[in-house]
């Protein structure tokens, strides 16, 4: 290449960059809203065929890649242009690649096993005229897109874009190609494809940028649906014997959907591990090492006069004991082997239809803020259920925020679910047979996710601080 054409490629870049620059870090998915002010680098630009010159940027901020779907003349987010979201979503479906200034997206279909033993009709790209594109779940570290319209294949479908590229293979490529292909569990939206991004340097590293998943009509989550429900008539008659049911089946669902994780012995990423004294304390340190960072970093913020910064302050001090806790409670026993978790397990990551008799759990890429390779490791699925029980208490405080005086008490929804979940779990590998095993994996699961929580909380939704802090005050006694 000559030194013109690399000094062009660089120019492009820069201005790229400077358009993008001052409107990222409001972006909802943008990542550590708490960190200091970093550049913001375009490191390549790949126009999409048939969308009028819209693009895929990846930039780098602070060491991160983010997926930005962008009007390269305006410098805009353009990721709900139908053109756009049209031309991702047909290289999921149909392969092959387009080609950038220093890598290409690559189409990734996935031909799903037929359920039943019947014939599956082959996918077809479908064209952009006359599609509707629309957000979909915007409160997220993603953004997803609804399309429809009659030229798509197979009904309407959901482009979720990953606004973070993580280098390797992304948890929610993983389960979505397992459910397709390797079991006969269809209790969460289809896989049809995704798409990644493969840099020209061979030592590079590829990272999903996009998936495509079939659309489920007529749902909503399952946090939407007792939001509407509990602000409608609160935790009383027909409205509680709803919500109860809804949150035995979501733990029959949820025991069903290990089960599935749990059923290939023979293919060594998903094959259930035997629990070892050995690994129970690695967990321990695991939990204790990522609590003892958080508060670290919550040291800090409590001494910055912040709001709640005296309540942050006097937890800050419990950490010494909180980690120890941690530790103590995770070397439980080892009568449950570990699987593949969904790992970021919440009442908004379940989809329910309107007569809630249909449960799907949905996005299993885990949570944000972990590094792939943790969120692909096996552990307890007392991790997914104690996601769960946090879950209840975060809808009953919002609840309470929204509308004042609200049910107060998540317990009757969490007892429900939990005893739902325990039947469906009943002698199966991965769940504790002793009862003592079982309370110790969840109180060190529980404790370890509203520490998460709160550290999300701080860096991208100050507003929500209180919901983990309250939380984790009971828990440790502050």
């Amino acid at each position: 290449m000559s030194a013109e054409a690399r000094d062009d490629r660089a120019g492009v870049l820069e201005d790229l960059s400077a358009r993008i620059a001052p409107w990222l870090p409001k972006a909802r998915w943008f990542p550590g809203k708490d960190r200091v002010e970093a550049s913001v680098c375009a490191i390549d630009l790949l126009e999409m065929p048939g969308t009028g010159a819209l693009a895929v940027a990846i930039i780098n901020c602070a060491g991160t890649a983010l997926v930005v779907p962008v009007d390269p003349l305006t410098g805009r987010d353009a990721a709900a242009e139908p053109a756009l979201a049209a031309a991702i979503a047909m290289l999921a479906l149909g392969g092959g690649a387009v080609t950038g200034l220093h890598g290409s997206l690559v189409g990734r279909p996935v031909e799903a096993r037929p359920p039943d033993g019947l014939t599956r009709l082959p996918r077809v790209a479908f064209p952009a005229a006359d599609l509707r594109v629309r957000p979909v779940g915007g409160d997220a570290s993603n953004t997803s897109l609804v399309i429809e319209g009659a030229g798509a294949a197979d009904g309407a479908l959901v482009l979720k874009l990953l606004r973070q590229a993580r280098p390797g293979i992304h948890p929610e490529v993983d389960f979505g190609r397992f459910f397709a292909t390797a079991t006969d569990w269809r209790g969460t939206p289809e896989l049809c494809g995704w798409v990644e991004y493969v840099p020209v340097d061979p030592q590079g590293d590829r990272a999903a940028v996009a998936t495509l998943h079939a659309f489920e009509p007529g749902c909503t989550s399952a946090w939407d649906f007792l939001v509407e429900r509990l602000a409608d008539g609160g935790f009383d008659g027909a409205n509680r014997d709803s919500m109860l049911d809804l949150a035995r089946h979501l733990g029959t669902v949820t025991a069903q959907m290990h089960r599935a994780l749990a059923s290939r012995h023979d293919l060594p990423d998903f094959a259930p591990e035997p629990a070892t004294a050995a690994g129970r304390r690695a967990l321990g340190h695991r939990l204790a090492t990522h609590a003892r960072d958080v508060f670290d970093a919550l040291a800090t913020q409590a001494s910055s006069g912040a709001p709640l910064a005296s309540r942050l302050s006097r937890l800050a001090a419990k950490a010494p004991g909180i980690c120890a806790e941690l530790e103590a409670l995770a070397a439980a026993g080892t009568t449950a082997a570990d699987i593949r978790v969904h790992g970021d397990y919440h009442l908004g990551q379940v989809l329910v239809d309107a007569s809630a008799e249909r449960v799907m759990p949905i996005d299993f890429e885990g949570e944000p803020t972990r590094p792939l390779a943790e969120r692909r490791r096996k552990t307890s699925a007392a991790k997914d259920v104690a996601g769960m029980l946090r879950s209840f208490d975060y809808l009953v405080a919002h609840v309470d925020r929204l509308h004042g005086a609200g049910p107060g008490d998540p317990a009757p929804l969490a007892e429900a679910f939990l005893a739902a979940y325990r039947r469906g779990a009943a002698g199966a590998a991965w769940w504790p047979a002793d009862a003592d095993e079982e309370r110790r994996l969840l109180a060190a699961f529980t404790l370890d996710k509203a520490v998460y929580e709160l550290a999300y909380e701080l860096a991208n939704r100050p507003d929500w601080v209180e919901v983990p802090l309250g939380a984790l005050e009971r828990l440790v006694g502050v």
